[in-house]
């Protein structure tokens, strides 16, 4: 059996959700609770494909990149026991980010007494600000002390040290991760990509603070698509090349006017 497990953070059933349960969600993260449904509606009235068949097309493509890790086991968090390999590691994730197939691999080897490992992350996506577009839609986010969703993995001894809500989410993981006592490894190599698409909640936050995008989001895709579009494969990592064609595709398809 593979010694490392990639453990999803909630995820729902987008195709059949009820965006009803979003109010509670938003509530817990001090957003305004119709931020998506009114988003959801906005959206379903200029494009061809709705909020739920985005997400829904997203989550599967996002899983398939955690499929293909080499070394690696994906599971839920609800059927996940806390248990592990004493010398493999655990990375947990959302529904629409990527990962390298070689990421375990490339990782510096476990040291004795690791409790967690950090390395280089993308993100893809517009910058939240009115130079929105003025960065490649892909970026390599500094290598520094930050831990964001999906660029750490933790053992099995900080586990039972800390206690997995120290570590679940990551900004738990970054209180724990800043502890002294925190016996850390790092690397240099980007091996995931944080996807700032424009249907997950940190983009839906800032679009629907726009004027301009209330009024028209078919402009606001138009620059997302255009700046997509000029993102060339070669000059993107290796391993990224596959799903980001395949976001391409997605996205094109979605963005259709009604």
């Amino acid at each position: 059996m593979p010694k490392n497990l990639i453990i999803l953070r909630s995820s729902p059933d987008w195709t059949n959700y009820n965006l009803e349960r979003t109010r509670e969600f938003l509530r817990g993260m001090n957003l305004p609770e119709d931020l998506v449904i009114e988003f959801a509606a906005l959206w379903r009235r200029h494009f061809r494909v709705d909020y739920r068949s985005v997400r829904a097309q997203l989550k599967a493509l996002a899983l398939q990149t955690y499929k293909e890790v080499q070394g690696a086991v994906l599971l839920r968090h609800e059927e996940w026991d806390g248990s592990g390999d004493p010398e493999g590691r655990i990375a947990f994730v959302d529904d629409d980010d990527w990962m390298s197939p070689g990421l375990f691999e490339s990782l510096p080897a476990k040291a004795s007494g690791e409790d967690g490992v950090r390395w280089g992350g993308l993100r893809l996506g517009r910058v939240f600000a009115e130079s929105g577009y003025s960065e490649p839609i892909v970026q390599r986010r500094p290598l520094d002390r930050i831990v964001y969703t999906n660029n750490y993995a933790v053992t099995l001894r900080a586990l039972h040290r800390l206690g997995r809500a120290a570590l679940f989410e990551h900004n738990s993981a970054q209180t724990s991760f800043d502890q002294s006592d925190f016996a850390l490894s790092t690397s240099e190599m980007y091996l995931s990509c944080a996807v700032k698409h424009p249907c997950c909640t940190m983009s839906i936050n800032y679009l629907m603070s726009l004027e301009s995008f209330r009024a028209d989001p078919r402009r606001e895709m138009l620059r997302f698509m255009e700046a997509v579009d000029a993102m060339r494969l070669e000059d993107v990592a290796e391993w990224l090349r596959e799903p980001f064609a395949r976001f391409r595709e997605i996205m094109a398809d979605a963005v259709q006017p009604r």
